[in-house]
């Protein structure tokens, strides 16, 4: 689990049948000795709509894989290791049966071991170490079900490597650390123990300066990222420092006799021109993490140039370093500048103003693009000026000014098409289609965007312009509700990544992601999804974390955790992202129904001139209104969504509009049409893959076939509906079931 998924029996390195073995596999030992459903290995497998054959092909990886696994079992002789146990399978293991497993127990062993004896605890921690191969679960970078996993084992690997540090320190070699400990500052900045740990091996090694330096860097990035100080006992070390007080130094400790095997931290070798020209060639071909080592190394005297700098801030941001990006890139700026590339100059102000509009700092935003637009004021018409024209484009996006928008996306396409550069054709495609789509124009728009994705996935487009596109792309499938050419796009982007030079799925794509896989039933890897996108856009973008807060918010809902929903929908709200309809929703499942009321009425009223937010806010208004018995409101929602529906023709749209008109048909006592449009309803939810929006239509459904008389089909329908709120585990939809069968069961 430390790297690539290898099984080893007997010596031997097991060969595994396929990646769906892999993939089954790689559940099972998560969950090692612990029963796992086959209801939970279809989700893993193939999602939330396995095909009919499921049951059997499971059955034939299974066969596979214990066939892999117990090579000598006899043909029907039951398995040892995989077992069938209801209501799934269990793999069968030693507890240290992994080397996760057994990461976890030395780690352990070594923080005993520190607190009495700190070169046992340095070679029992370097032991643990070194059973890392790679990332963790690497094999499942992008499987929902293993983020959970990975953020675990990935901390708990950092915590071990701050251990046995604190074991290095103790034992004399701070010089032996200190490199080690600059590069992980650089890749951690906000992890403080890792900071005063430096600044310690820094002072003991006669480097005051470079100590005092480390700490006010730290505290500049917390002010900057979190608005806070470095905790006291860094503040207590700082001025430790300035004093020169003697407990700092190191004393050889008598009570240890056992020599220390010293890690050393090697910083690539060779002169600065050749780790320059070895970091451009490794930025070239996208292999970022060689990238930024290569050139942050040449880096340290200040001497990169303009491009160097430019490529040395992509590195740092496919890396997971956004900040230093961030400070990088503007140090680009300036170089340029001082080299008088004017053009060049420009590409980085539009770069920035866009990286600190999706920070809120929209005065700062402006002023970047403002630094552009002068730049460029006097310059012939060149690519520099599309990418201008790009900025201008996302900035009237936001706005809601679609005709500003639709003119710089053409734009920017025109001057990519005419300069022959691939970023701004796919950017402009992207955009121009999305501002048609929210026209009204979907068959066009979602033509343009497609075709955008066409120049994103081809590795043609630079990292940044295609995360952008991919953003923009799931974005707009979920908005209009089509979650099955959404899933076609995520699998096509998934595969695209090294072409692409994206080490992994965007934050902000994986926020828009969880939306999709809401929609979808996929509810669980939903919320883990969530966390990880918040944990990934929080150095870069606050809306789209709370986004990702919100979404978490609308699984506990459905799922009858209504204190985690509220919890979840107030740190959106912090977070800059209202979280409607869910707040107003939980409003109702709590009893307040003129809170929901007056709550969806603002969020329409925010939703404004956005025909696309409306659409999604509308289902729940009619939802309320009804509750209330406000059959007016509950009609002119319902009204309007069948307007929408009538111009956007996407199967969400189009499903939410039949089944609200057949709610408020139902309330009108039209049981006959209502009957015809939850039918329809129901349908369209099953095309546009989103069972749990079927389910509820099909419980409304059962209401108006009851009033007809048509029982047996009510609870035909009526039980489809409740076996999927099983498999999904919708708690609240599930009691209103058992509510409507009480009452029908009194009634008969």
């Amino acid at each position: 689990m430390l790297g690539p998924l290898e099984v080893v029996v007997g010596g031997r390195l097991v060969v595994l049948p396929s990646r769906k073995s892999c993939l089954l596999l790689a559940v099972l030992v998560i969950r090692a000795n612990e029963v796992v459903s086959t209801d939970r290995l279809f989700e893993v497998l193939w999602g939330a709509q396995p095909p009919k054959t499921a049951a059997n092909t499971l059955q034939t990886y299974i066969a596979h894989l214990r066939a892999a696994l117990e090579p000598d079992r006899a043909r029907r002789e039951a398995g040892q290791v995989l077992v069938t146990r209801e209501p799934g399978y269990v793999l069968a293991i030693e507890p240290d049966g992994t080397d996760a497993a057994r990461f976890e127990h030395l780690v352990g062993q070594g923080r005993r071991e520190l607190a009495t004896s700190p070169a046992t605890a340095a070679g029992t921690l370097r032991t643990a170490l070194a059973l890392w191969r790679g990332e963790a679960l690497v094999d499942f970078t992008f499987e929902p079900f293993a983020q959970a996993h990975i953020t675990r084992l990935t901390e708990l690997r950092l915590s071990a490597i701050e251990d046995r540090t604190d074991a290095d320190l103790a034992l004399g070699a701070h010089r032996d650390v200190a490199g080690e400990l600059a590069q992980l500052v650089e890749e951690h900045p906000l992890r403080e123990r890792l900071v005063g740990q430096l600044m310690v091996a820094l002072y003991r090694s006669g480097r005051q300066a470079e100590a005092l330096r480390a700490y006010r860097r730290l505290r500049e990035v917390l002010a900057e990222q979190l608005g806070i100080e470095p905790n006291p006992t860094l503040a207590s070390l700082e001025q430790a420092i300035l004093e020169q007080r003697p407990d700092l130094e190191w004393m050889s400790p008598l009570t240890e006799s056992v020599p220390v095997a010293v890690l050393a931290f090697v910083h690539p070798g060779g002169s600065d021109e050749g780790l320059v020209a070895r970091g451009r060639e490794a930025a070239t071909a996208r292999r970022w993490q060689e990238a930024a080592d290569l050139l942050s190394a040449a880096d340290r005297d200040g001497a990169l140039g303009g491009d160097d700098l430019d490529a040395l801030a992509d590195a740092l941001l496919w890396t997971q370093r956004p900040l230093e990006a961030l400070v990088v890139r503007q140090r680009a700026h300036d170089a340029f500048v001082e080299e008088g590339d004017v053009g060049r100059a420009a590409t980085m102000a539009v770069m920035l103003a866009i990286w600190f509009g999706a920070r809120l700092r929209l005065s700062v935003a402006g002023g970047w693009f403002q630094r552009a637009q002068r730049l460029l004021e006097h310059e012939p018409e060149s690519a520099v000026h599309g990418f201008l024209a790009w900025a201008a484009t996302m900035f009237a996006t936001v706005k809601g000014d679609d005709e500003h928008a639709c003119e710089s996306a053409q734009r920017a396409f025109d001057i990519g098409r005419r300069f022959g550069v691939p970023d701004l054709q796919a950017i402009g495609l992207t955009f121009g289609g999305y501002v048609r789509v929210r026209q009204g124009d979907v068959a066009l728009g979602m033509a343009m965007i497609d075709e955008g994705m066409t120049w994103a996935i081809s590795g043609q487009v630079s990292p940044l312009p295609a995360q952008l596109v991919f953003c923009r792309t799931i974005s707009t499938c979920y908005e209009l509700g089509d979650y099955r050419r959404a899933a076609e796009w995520m699998d096509a982007i998934s595969e695209c990544f090294e072409r692409a030079g994206i080490t992994s799925l965007p934050g902000d794509c994986e926020t828009h992601r969880i939306g999709v896989l809401i929609g979808r039933g996929s509810w669980s890897e939903a919320e883990l999804s969530a966390r990880d996108a918040c944990a990934g856009m929080e150095p870069i973008e606050l809306v789209h974390v709370g986004l990702a807060l919100s979404e978490i918010g609308e699984v506990r809902l459905r799922m009858g955790d209504l204190d985690g929903a509220a919890e979840a929908f107030a740190k959106a709200s912090e977070n800059a992202a209202p979280p409607q309809p869910g707040t107003a929703l939980l409003l109702l499942a709590r009893g307040d129904t003129a809170g929901a009321a007056a709550s969806i009425g603002a969020a329409l009223a925010e939703a404004g001139w956005n025909n696309l937010a409306r659409a999604r806010v509308l289902p729940a208004q009619v939802e309320i209104a009804l509750a209330a018995g406000d059959i007016t409101t509950a009609r002119s929602a319902a009204t309007e969504l069948t307007e929408l529906a009538a111009l956007y023709a996407s199967p969400g749209v189009r499903a939410a509009a039949e089944t609200t008109h057949g709610a408020v048909l139902l309330a009108d006592g039209d049981c006959a049409r209502a009957v015809e449009c939850l039918r329809r309803g129901a349908d369209l939810w099953r095309d546009a893959n989103a069972p749990y929006d079927r389910a509820r239509a099909r419980v409304l459904l059962a209401h108006a076939l009851v009033r007809q008389d048509e029982t047996n089909r009510a609870h035909g329908e009526l039980q489809a509906a409740r076996a999927a709120f099983e498999s999904l585990g919708a708690r609240l939809d599930l009691a209103r079931i058992a509510e409507f069968d009480a009452a029908y069961a009194d009634r008969a």
